[in-house]
């Protein structure tokens, strides 16, 4: 019998740019597996992403899937809840519940279903009541928790873009934990643009498409933000009130929470973690115990040829090789790194080799690399050698990673489990990681995982690791092997069919007695 399975991501995996990051690229792997399994109909769909230059009404429309041109693949155009969840941030109330959006969910599910399994990979472009609709359909919901969307709008637990949120003050600490604007109008009219340009055979990179936002970007921010902020501005008139005058936003943001917990608890049958440690702070927020699971997903890194230099030996002495990878971003942890290294003797420093492989991709990142461009500069001239990769392709990660001592993966945030711990284990590369998030799970060792709020632990631990070069073949002895893509989908397939025959009778049951 063959199962009727459907993936939900707001991203569209399949499209280019793709914005989903590591979610993307695993529900690619995912539909590159389960689509050739037998036992199983894939379908994905999509919201939030595509809306259209002219009319508003929101409606589901089948796609092409480049990637995937057999699996059926939807997007809910116009959808009234944006995506990612940054754009929808100050509508704590509309990640809950959109009863127009939902009306589109539910009719969508009846009329390319029934599905045997709906799995979310998350809910931004929907709402959390549409695991309700999920479950009542007759599905087996899987909900995989790769954020904390569920229980922070700003999806990492990350407050005012500088510290760990440990605690929201009953929402309180929500209203302005943005401490960016977001340009929603703005966004929503390039989106526009961009179906503009697919009515007119343009594609979103392509040049015609590209002028036109650019051009608009100019006009909105010269003309219209400027207009925006005159008109709008609560600080351009005489102002006088009471706490009783104003919205209770902290109460909505509190509801938002735990509401969305309820939901999970109540319709999920599964969640998902990729990490114990996501698996603890969802149990710590609320969610039950009972439906949550840790299952590690799978990488494509565990098929990399080993670099012939690796594990690469080191003796005190000769110079150090130290390599960060991944975004060049304060919650990663690269700031905090440049700042420690700076702190280091000069001796030290002299010893070192340090190597960045990084690519700015927004205007907030840039914005902080180049603040942080003139540290950079005087650090690199301190070190033995200083080299910079622009980014790279994820092929050519063993050759980066060629005679490299150590990788540091210095999370700031809880990062659920950063792909850059599998990528240099599999390589066999050690890895220095922070105590925050899933990175420590596959470290294991305890010289090798350092605690960020405590001051001089990240200079010791790297000193330590420098002055007894045996723990670099100790780390091998406590660290866990990072798991196959077929290993991880062989585990989600037991997932998928736990209980399913039991949800499979009951909808023959109710279709025979239609």
């Amino acid at each position: 019998m063959s199962y009727k399975i459907l993936y939900y991501n707001w991203d569209p995996y399949f499209g280019k740019p793709s914005l989903g990051g590591g979610v993307s690229i695993y529900c690619r792997s995912l539909i590159d597996y389960f689509s050739q399994q037998s036992d199983y109909e894939v379908n994905f769909l999509y919201s939030g992403v595509d809306y259209t230059f002219f009319g508003k009404q929101p409606y589901v429309k089948q796609v092409s899937n480049s990637r995937h041109p057999s699996v059926p693949t939807f997007s809910i155009v116009n959808s009234p809840v944006f995506s990612p969840s940054h754009f929808y941030f100050d509508n704590p109330i509309g990640n809950v519940e959109n009863p127009e959006l939902e009306k589109y969910f539910q009719q969508f599910l009846v009329e390319h279903g029934p599905f045997q399994i709906i799995h979310f990979h998350n809910l931004e472009g929907l709402t959390a009541t549409c695991l309700k609709i999920a479950k009542e359909s007759g599905a087996r919901v899987v909900f995989s928790l790769h954020n904390y969307w569920s229980v922070c709008p700003q999806v990492n637990l990350w407050k005012l873009e500088s510290s760990p949120c440990s605690n929201y003050l009953e929402g309180r600490a929500c209203v302005s934990c943005l401490d960016t604007k977001i340009h929603v109008d703005l966004e929503l009219t390039l989106r526009k643009l961009n179906h503009l340009g697919s009515l007119l055979g343009q594609d979103q990179q392509s040049l015609p498409v590209a002028v036109a936002k650019k051009i608009y970007r100019g006009i909105y921010s010269q003309i219209w933000y400027q207009l925006i902020t005159r008109t709008k501005s609560p600080l351009n008139k005489p102002l006088e009130m009471s706490s009783t005058d104003m919205p209770r936003q902290a109460d909505l943001y509190r509801y938002r929470r735990e509401e969305i917990v309820s939901l999970i608890n109540r319709y999920v049958d599964v969640a998902l973690s990729v990490s114990e440690r996501t698996t603890a702070i969802y149990k710590q927020y609320g969610v039950n115990p009972a439906l949550l699971t840790t299952k590690y997903i799978g990488s494509q890194s565990a098929q990399f040829q080993v670099p012939p230099s690796n594990p690469a030996t080191y003796t005190q002495g000769q110079p150090f090789k130290l390599i960060y990878m991944g975004p060049a971003r304060r919650d990663k942890g690269f700031y905090f790194l440049l700042e420690e290294l700076r702190s280091l003797p000069q001796e030290e420093l002299s010893s070192l080799e340090l190597v960045v492989a990084s690519r700015i991709y927004d205007s907030v990142e840039l914005g902080a690399s180049i603040e942080q461009k003139g540290r950079l500069l005087s650090l690199a001239q301190s070190l033995h050698r200083f080299r910079f990769y622009p980014g790279y392709k994820y092929e050519n990660i063993p050759n980066m990673l060629d005679g490299i001592h150590l990788g540091v993966v210095p999370s700031q945030w809880e990062d659920n489990l950063p792909q850059v711990t599998f990528e240099l284990i599999a390589c066999r590369v050690p890895v220095l990681c922070s105590n925050r998030g899933g990175a420590q799970e596959f470290v294991r060792h305890p010289a090798f995982i350092f605690d960020p709020s405590k001051e001089g632990d990240f200079e010791s631990k790297l000193r330590t690791i420098r002055e007894n070069p045996y723990l670099l073949t100790e780390f091998w002895q406590e660290a866990r092997p990072v798991k196959t893509v077929e290993q991880h989908f062989h585990e989600l397939n037991e997932v998928y069919q736990t209980d399913i025959g039991k949800s499979l009778s009951l909808v023959g049951a109710s279709s025979s007695g239609d």
